[in-house]
């Protein structure tokens, strides 16, 4: 039996089963904050999400600039794999270790959407499927009845913001840099106001020196009339 019918068949068969069981996926199991920035932000290449929750890990995105099949989106994109005898994947990023020696329920689901769509499962294996360019691909480990625990949407909005420049803020003036500002404009206004007056032309310096002179003259003619007319004309004392 092919991989995909192999896949397609297993998925059937266990969607109808924990369907009717009303079998979940594991409670209690540890949550990890994702990181959603790896997708691709060109409309071209794959975006592939790996789930590890049921695993005790966390969600991981990468991006498959290039791939043909399913199989070689997950390795594009940065994500090893390990396969069972039948060449089935029962391993990513070596999850679980060791990959089970027997099918006992759970498996590495394969899923695929657009980017503003839903998860949906593949009905064929990875080897046999075709992404489209701009895709994105899922897997999550479980029974099948669980997608992976972040939309396509999330994962685009997280590239593309990671995409964005950041704003770059004014570096703070670190101390004594305002002190010394202040000093140097001090220094500044002083050699300017030397720098006016080595500048002034001798003229005006001639003109104040003359009229203080003449200021001076006038003040002393002053005292030495008002000395005269105090002591009367000469010959009269």
């Amino acid at each position: 039996m092919s991989l995909s019918r192999q896949y397609g068949r297993a998925a059937a068969l266990l969607l109808l089963t924990t369907a009717a069981l009303g079998v979940g996926p594991a409670a209690g199991a540890a949550v990890v904050e994702p990181d959603l920035s790896g997708g691709c932000t060109d409309g071209a290449g794959v975006t592939v999400v790996v789930d590890l929750t049921e695993l005790g890990g966390g969600v991981e995105v990468g991006c498959a600039p290039t791939a043909a099949t399913g199989s070689e989106a997950l390795a594009a994109a940065g994500f090893t794999e390990t396969r069972d005898a039948s060449g089935l994947i029962c391993a990513i990023e070596a999850a679980p270790d060791p990959c089970p020696a027997e099918f006992t329920g759970d498996w590495w689901t394969y899923w695929y959407a657009a980017p503003d769509g839903e998860w949906v499962t593949y009905m064929e294996g990875p080897d046999t499927a075709v992404p489209e360019p701009g895709a994105y691909e899922g897997w999550r480990y479980g029974d099948g009845t669980a997608a992976p625990t972040v939309t396509p949407a999330d994962v685009a909005a997280a590239a593309a913001a990671a995409e964005e420049p950041a704003e770059e803020e004014a570096p703070e003036p670190t101390a004594g840099e305002g002190d010394e500002a202040a000093e140097d404009t001090g220094t500044d206004a002083a050699v300017t106001a030397d720098e006016d007056a080595a500048g002034t032309p001798a003229w005006v310096v001639v003109a104040v020196a003359v009229a203080g002179l003449a200021a001076l003259a006038a003040v002393v003619a002053g005292l030495l009339r008002r000395n005269r007319d105090a002591h009367g004309p000469a010959g009269q004392d």
